[in-house]
């Protein structure tokens, strides 16, 4: 029984210590880490390439009479692209994200419960 609770005064000793010890270091934050940019002096130009640091598709979507688009997209997935018209025309295009070809316009915007 006595052993017992030296051995847990001992762990609490040693535990309470640790934390004071790691509590206790200085913070060792050189006053030298800010970066000082001149903006009086002249720097080269540098061309940022987006394709250099991240990853660009471009698709062409088909556009005719029927499948005019101006709006945003909705949803881009692994086979199709969803685009819904900017105005409130209930408009949705479904394009072949591959090709970039119109799979199918959906519209059943009306004044019903299932419209």
């Amino acid at each position: 029984m006595i052993q017992t609770v030296f051995m847990k005064r001992s762990f609490t000793i040693a535990a309470t210590s640790l934390f004071i010890i790691t509590g206790c270091v200085e913070n060792k934050q050189s006053v030298n880490e800010l970066i000082v940019v001149d903006v009086t002096k002249s720097y080269p130009e540098k061309e940022l390439i987006l394709q250099d640091f991240m990853d660009v598709e471009y698709i062409p979507l088909e556009t005719n009479e029927e499948f005019v688009t101006q709006g945003k997209v909705m949803a881009i997935g692994n086979e199709v692209i969803l685009i819904k018209n900017w105005g409130n025309d209930g408009d949705l295009f479904v394009f072949d994200r591959k090709t970039g070809k119109v799979l199918r316009k959906i519209n059943r915007k009306g004044q019903s419960g299932e419209d």
